[in-house]
């Protein structure tokens, strides 16, 4: 008899400790987070961003509970919750999110899946926002090899080229610029053609990449070839 007197104030303390769990409380189900879902895309579809975070927050936190970080859907889903962040101008706000979505996209969804470009473009946004250029650099080196598989899209690339040439420079890896600017100038030729205004900028920034590396007879060599009024202090 006092044994049994001893368990049941155990069990009392413990309800009285935990308190009652109340219907519904931290249940999450199949319906519930597709209802979620769709209030966020409703609020996203009409710019209100804010109420799109909100339930973005709750179907991410629903996910989480359903689904593992590496399942489809909740990449996907924290996708699309940074995505939100970044419409609302908040992009800071989801920094590590946001990395961590990159990390997961790439590592199971591979570099071309449209979920992992989505979501590599926003960390690049984000790291070019915090003027965290090195370690952008990997991001547009994973775009221009993206872009260069099947179907190679050449724009893309060149577009790609020229930003990775400017995160170069912003770094002062002088030597890969170089490089980089050399292989601009030969895609920019081989999909716009020649003399074009885009080839006359390339080869000021390779006048002046010549300029900083102190390459003075290659910096000669170009501004003579290339008749420019380029003045380089020594």
């Amino acid at each position: 008899m006092v044994h049994f007197r001893v368990l049941y104030l155990l069990a009392l303390l413990l309800f009285i400790s935990t308190g009652p769990v109340s219907a519904g409380e931290n249940v999450w189900t199949e319906k519930k987070l597709g209802q979620i879902i769709l209030k966020a895309d409703r609020a996203a579809q009409h710019n209100k961003w804010s109420r799109a975070i909100r339930y973005g927050e709750q179907m991410l936190t629903a996910s989480r509970i359903l689904d593992t970080e590496n399942n489809y859907r909740y990449i996907s889903l924290l996708k699309n919750l940074n995505r939100y962040y970044d419409k609302a101008g908040r992009i800071t706000e989801a920094a590590d999110r946001i990395k961590t979505g990159y990390m997961l996209s790439k590592r199971h969804l591979g570099l071309s899946h449209p979920t992992s470009l989505t979501s590599r473009n926003l960390y690049y946004k984000l790291l070019i926002s915090l003027e965290n250029y090195a370690d952008a650099i990997p991001l547009i080196q994973e775009n221009i090899t993206v872009s260069q598989a099947e179907p190679p899209d050449p724009f893309r690339v060149l577009f790609y080229t020229e930003q990775l040439a400017l995160l170069y420079s912003l770094t002062h890896r002088y030597e890969e610029e170089e490089a980089t600017l050399i292989r601009l100038l030969d895609l920019n030729k081989k999909i716009l053609g020649d003399k074009t205004s885009e080839d006359h900028k390339i080869i000021l920034s390779l006048a002046q990449n010549y300029c900083r590396q102190k390459k003075l007879n290659d910096f000669k060599e170009l501004i003579t070839t290339h008749q420019l009024k380029f003045y380089c202090k020594w």
